[in-house]
Parts: C-alpha cells; sequence; structure tokens
C-alpha cells in the first residue's frame, strides 16, 4: 500500500502537502499486461491533473493501459517533476506483482529507472529516499521483516474498497471502509495507519492521531505509523514529538530510507547538525574510505573463520570495524570517521546495526532492538542528530 511520497510537513513550511498512493486490491489472477507505450494525442496539461485521472483510472476503473497513458503524459510534460517518476515507479512496480510472468522483468525494470533518475536528480532529498526504498522491494525479500496478520475475506473485501477510495481522492468514505474493515480485523496494525492517515488527509488531526497510536499499540515497530504520526505532531504544533517518532522510524527499520530521509530534513530545520553518511565501498585511488573498506574485507573473512559458527553476526562485525578503525586511523574518510565517533561513545554496536545491516545483522536486529531500543535511539539523537 503506497500512500504519501513525502512528509507532507516541515515545521519552515517549505515542503508541500504531497498526493498520496494507494493499491487496488491485486486481482486473483496474472493480468495481461496494458501496452508499455500506448498511442495517444498528448495535450500538454497539468501534471496533477493528469495524475489524479491516472489513478482514477488505475484504482477505480481498473484501465492500466488509460492509466499508464496518464501516467507518461505527467512525466512527458515536466521531465524533472519528480513526484510525477515517483507515482508512475509506483504504478510498474505494483504491476510487476499482478502481470503475467513473461511481463514482469519489463515492468521491474521501467520501475527502477524512474526511481534511478529520481535518486540521481538529488540524491540527498526526501523522495530520494523514497526511491530507494522502491529499490529495495524490487531487489527482494527485506532484511527486516514486518508484522503480518492473516485477516478475513470480507474484511480484506473491505479494505480493497477502502484502498480505491483513499486512492481516489475520497477520503471521507475511505475512512468509513477502512473503519469497517480496522473493526472486523483489529490485529492488522497497517490498517489503523490507513485509517489514520485518511483523518490526516481530512485535517483532523486529532483522531489521526488516535488511530495512529492505536496502530503502535498493536505493532511498536510499525515504521509507518511512527513517519506519519510524525507529521501528525508537526501539525498539532509538537515538533519535538515529531523528531522523536522518526527517531523510532528508523530504529523500527534501519533500511528505512523514507524515515532517514525525514529525519534528516526535520532535524535540520529544527538546527540540528546532520552527520550520517553512506558507505562507498569502492577502493579505486580517490576514495577515502577504501583503505578502511579493505580492512574491514579481510577482518570480517578472518573473524569468519577464526570465530566459525560460535559467534554471533555483530561478534563478527565488530572484529571487522575496529580493525577498519585501526587501518584507517589519521586518514579516516566520512563513513569510517562516522563509524569512530560512535565507538568514542559507546555506541558501536548501535551503529553497526543501523549502518551495516546486512542479512545476517537483520536476523538479530529484531531481539536487539527490543533490549536496546534506548540505546539506539540515544544513538540517533546525540551522535548522528545533533
Amino acid at each position: 500500500m503506497f500512500r504519501r511520497t513525502l512528509p507532507v510537513a516541515v515545521f519552515t513550511l517549505t515542503l508541500a502537502t504531497m498526493p498520496a498512493d494507494a493499491v487496488a486490491t491485486s486481482p486473483s489472477r496474472p493480468q495481461a499486461a496494458p501496452m508499455l507505450d500506448p498511442v495517444v494525442e498528448f495535450v500538454p496539461r497539468d501534471t496533477k491533473d493528469l495524475l489524479r485521472e491516472a489513478k482514477d483510472l488505475w484504482l477505480i476503473q481498473e484501465d492500466f493501459t488509460g492509466a499508464l497513458a496518464k501516467f507518461n503524459q505527467a512525466v512527458e510534460l515536466d521531465p524533472e517533476d519528480t513526484d510525477a517518476r515517483l507515482q508512475r515507479a509506483h504504478f510498474f512496480e505494483v504491476l510487476s506483482h499482478i502481470v503475467i510472468e513473461a511481463d514482469r522483468k519489463k515492468f521491474e525494470e521501467r520501475a527502477r529507472a524512474d526511481f534511478d533518475r529520481i535518486i540521481t536528480a538529488d540524491p540527498e532529498s526526501m523522495i530520494a529516499g523514497v526511491a530507494r526504498d522502491g529499490l529495495t522491494r524490487l531487489a527482494g525479500e527485506p532484511l527486516i521483516a514486518t508484522k503480518t496478520v492473516r485477516c478475513p475475506a470480507p474484511a480484506q473485501n473491505v479494505h480493497g474498497r477502502a484502498n480505491a477510495l483513499y486512492g481516489a481522492r475520497r477520503y471521507a468514505e475511505a475512512v468509513q471502509e477502512y473503519g469497517r474493515a480496522t473493526a472486523a480485523c483489529p490485529e492488522n496494525s497497517s490498517w489503523w495507519v490507513e485509517l489514520a492517515d485518511s483523518y490526516y488527509e481530512l485535517e483532523d488531526y486529532e483522531r489521526a492521531r488516535t488511530n495512529f497510536v492505536k496502530a503502535l499499540s498493536v505493532d511498536r515497530w510499525n515504521r509507518e505509523a511512527h513517519r506519519y504520526l510524525s507529521d501528525t505532531y508537526v501539525q498539532l504544533d509538537d515538533n519535538e514529538s515529531a523528531v522523536r517518532e522518526l527517531v523510532l522510524a528508523v530504529v523500527s527499520d534501519p533500511t528505512y530510507e523514507a524515515g532517514w530521509s525525514a529525519l534528516r530534513a526535520y532535524g535540520t530545520a529544527m538546527g540540528r547538525k546532520w552527520s550520517r553518511v553512506h558507505g562507498d565501498r569502492s577502493t579505486v585511488p580517490g576514495n577515502a574510505d577504501g583503505a578502511g573498506w579493505i580492512a574491514y574485507d579481510a577482518a570480517k573473512a578472518a573473524a569468519r573463520r577464526t570465530l566459525a559458527g560460535s559467534a554471533s553476526a555483530l561478534a563478527v562485525e565488530r572484529e571487522a570495524v575496529r580493525a577498519a578503525l585501526k587501518a584507517a586511523s589519521g586518514g579516516a574518510g566520512p563513513f569510517w570517521s562516522m563509524l569512530a565517533r560512535a565507538e568514542r561513545g559507546g555506541f558501536l554496536d548501535e551503529a553497526i546495526f543501523l549502518h551495516l545491516l546486512d542479512a545476517a545483522l537483520g536476523d538479530e536486529y529484531p531481539a536487539f532492538r527490543e533490549t536496546n531500543a534506548a540505546r539506539l535511539t540515544s544513538y540517533l539523537e546525540t551522535v548522528l542528530l545533533r
């Protein structure tokens, strides 16, 4: 279920509310693909109108070819409109799951192309974070599993209608249907998020907050609930709580790039200094972190041999990171400097999970998160966001 493309409130009011997305209930059998390049007469129009028409054709009328034509027109009208590209990428991604197998790869490639274009245009923007999450979904299973609930078929049908109404911006009607869905399956945290978000779109922020909190009472690590609750706190003039919710969104899932991007934007809007960096793992001349990565890879391989199956993934990472920090001392680049600050502050384990998460660490992270949530939060608030 794709909803807001970006966080919709920032303290400086420089960020506009972005249209929400929704995904219609998938058909029960694979669908024939729409024409990837439908032949239509292009008439220049406003991109927002074209995107609204695209979602109506897609979600309400289930006219995929017509919807694609509108998405294409929006992108052609303004190739630099990253929101138009993002919504088209979501469309391609969703269709890649419901078309016949022979067409799946084509739609995945189209989605990746739009996501990559968004990231290249402005790598540090919030919308780039959303696009990175799209690429992560296309890459396969997530590193951090989300809580899933099997809901009765009648509840799923009601939920599908609610999704379609939300996508068509008929929020008052969506509230009614989401209310029925959550009543029929109250353990589904994501459905409470969707109900809350519908109230948010109606500017009923108190009810939105109540339902986001309800979602978190069902699943305290629902990353979208934390992120969207943050927007709600901004609307309620509680900016400190807004930043705290974004911190918890990242703690919920360190691979959640939309959460990271929003935390950076909200934190810096409040005058805080942001010090998270992405790790460039290349060892080519000129990469200041190259020596650290060479030492890290060698030490990690050695630790795996030495510790064999007796050690946790975290223990192996500690050995590798400390070797990298020793090799890079005195000339570390931005990534290893960030890890060195974490170690000096006593947050090395937290930094490893947040910055070096892989499949092995991902298996261990939920248990670590349960016992070290306060330390993860403190690291984000005092070292990365000062």
